[in-house]
């Protein structure tokens, strides 16, 4: 298969699996959206259904991008999205990277897991979003830490001391410093081994005072779906 057909499948597996989720959701649904292209996908599949009068539901956006793929694709917005709701039908969110192993993520490369993770923690249930490229045996990419400024030398210190990790201050292209979006600085740590438990080295990382969220991501996840490169996605 060609580069070009084998690129043409996988939209056409994306696009089957966006469709199949946003079908998915139940009418009247307080609905968790996360950030990334994988998102971006979805959030226009949904508005599709909601503009056709199929189906009403409220999102809580985990970002700026997720609240302006909301208003771009129709979505109604939670009354309050300043705070995170008590409680959530569904989250539906992208990874980074995903080990059907430990059922473990990296997530944070757009600088939301803080706010990510803490919708993923209040919903009922979670939705996760990825092509093939994105699964691995085990969790080794770089894993995104969010720190408050005052403390990101001492904690890329620490990260480096006890783990002997690269940690490394993210930058924007000029230099200047990236800012989440809760408005920390990011240091982006990758270990020299493959991550082999993930929820020991989430707890580890998140001891380190200064340290307000790591890019590892364990709670419970209802389905991951896989868009493949022969037109087909998995729900797994």
């Amino acid at each position: 298969m060609s580069s070009n057909s084998g690129t043409s499948s996988l939209e056409i597996a994306f696009e089957k699996m966006v469709e199949a989720v946003a079908q998915s959701i139940e009418n009247g649904a307080l609905l968790g959206l996360g950030s990334g292209s994988s998102v971006a996908r979805f959030a226009k599949a949904l508005g599709k259904l909601v503009r056709s009068g199929s189906i009403k539901i409220a999102v809580v956006p985990s970002s700026m991008q997720s609240y302006l793929m909301a208003q771009d694709n129709g979505l109604e917005l939670a009354r309050d999205t300043a705070r995170c709701p008590e409680a959530i039908d569904l989250v539906v969110d992208g990874a980074d990277q995903i080990s059907l192993a430990t059922r473990s993520m990296i997530k944070g490369g757009g600088g939301a897991l803080l706010k990510e993770k803490i919708l993923i923690f209040a919903s009922k249930k979670t939705f996760i979003l990825a092509d093939h490229t994105k699964y691995v045996k085990k969790l080794d990419g770089s894993v995104p830490v969010e720190a408050t400024q005052f403390s990101y030398l001492t904690v890329a210190s620490e990260i480096r001391r006890k783990f002997r990790a690269e940690a490394l201050l993210r930058k924007l292209d000029k230099g200047y410093p990236y800012y989440s979006e809760s408005g920390n600085v990011i240091l982006d740590c990758k270990f020299r081994e493959e991550i082999s438990s993930p929820r020991d080295l989430e707890r580890e990382l998140k001891m380190i005072p200064g340290v307000v969220e790591c890019g590892l991501f364990n709670a419970e996840v209802e389905r991951f779906y896989r868009a493949n490169p022969d037109g087909t996605f998995d729900a797994l």
